[in-house]
């Protein structure tokens, strides 16, 4: 009897041994949940701060490129000299820009998966190339047909000062300084005719360079070099100015001594 008596006590310690571990268990499982939800809680709260912040950067990267292109076309639709292949064409990559651009802003806003949001932010760089090469190029033809425009104008002026320098020669006035500063003016206008052109013929063929080194590394010397005939060619109508200003000057001043020299009897 005592050993049955033992071994049923011995049965019942060990079942609630087993029992009590089982309920000393459950905490420790409990614990363990809990820190793996709130490990992805954080995680996912914090995909979701990137993922917005990706998308506020992004909207305002193409804000402003889409911005640009704007103000571009405005002055693409103000040139006069250019042919109008040229600036039809122009005005078309604008356009397909800023269409492009407007759709990758409306897929970025709506994307939710990170790694394909950071693929298309980085394609905002990559696949449009704004910066790289449409606004420079479209600013340098731009400013290669205001040149055009100031040559002509300085034309018409060099041929107004020539026909007043050539009355006074005709009338025994030395005018040989302002022949001279003429002379200078006309080869200034020229020169600067020349730079825009070249500097019109230099981006003309650009492309876009989608990724490739050995474009990116063509199309940045061609605009470098086109910006240097821009600058050159600036300077130049600097120079006509100043020669023009010059010329106005000594006309006068032949003028005045004409008027102030008293008549003799």
């Amino acid at each position: 009897m005592i050993s049955k008596k033992i071994s049923t006590s011995v049965v019942s310690l060990l079942a609630a041994a087993s029992l009590m571990g089982g309920f000393v268990a459950l905490p420790a499982l409990a614990d363990t949940t809990v820190g793996v939800t709130a490990s992805t809680s954080v995680k996912l709260a914090n995909q979701q701060q990137q993922v917005a912040k990706i998308i506020a950067q992004s909207d305002k990267d193409i804000t402003a490129r889409i911005t640009s292109l704007n103000n571009l076309n405005t002055r693409i639709q103000s040139m006069k000299n250019v042919s109008a292949t040229v600036k039809s064409n122009l005005s078309a990559e604008v356009q397909t820009n800023i269409t492009g651009l407007t759709s990758l802003k409306a897929k970025i806003d709506g994307e939710t998966d990170l790694p394909t949001l950071r693929s298309d932010s980085k394609s905002i760089f990559t696949a449009f190339r704004i910066y790289a090469l449409v606004i420079p190029r479209g600013y340098i033809v731009a400013s290669s047909d205001r040149i055009t425009t100031i040559d002509g104008l300085m034309t018409t002026l060099s041929a107004k000062l020539q026909a007043r320098i050539t009355a006074d020669q005709s009338a025994g006035k030395d005018v040989s300084a302002l022949q001279t500063a003429l002379a200078d003016l006309n080869a200034k206008v020229a020169d600067s005719g020349v730079q825009g052109q070249n500097a019109l013929n230099g981006v003309s063929s650009l492309v876009p360079d989608q990724g490739n080194a050995a474009v990116i590394a063509s199309n940045h010397t061609a605009l470098l070099a086109a910006r240097a005939n821009i600058k050159t060619g600036s300077q130049d109508l600097q120079t006509a100015r100043q020669d023009a200003q010059t010329i106005v000057k000594g006309l006068k001043a032949l003028n005045v001594k004409t008027s102030t020299t008293p008549t003799t009897h």
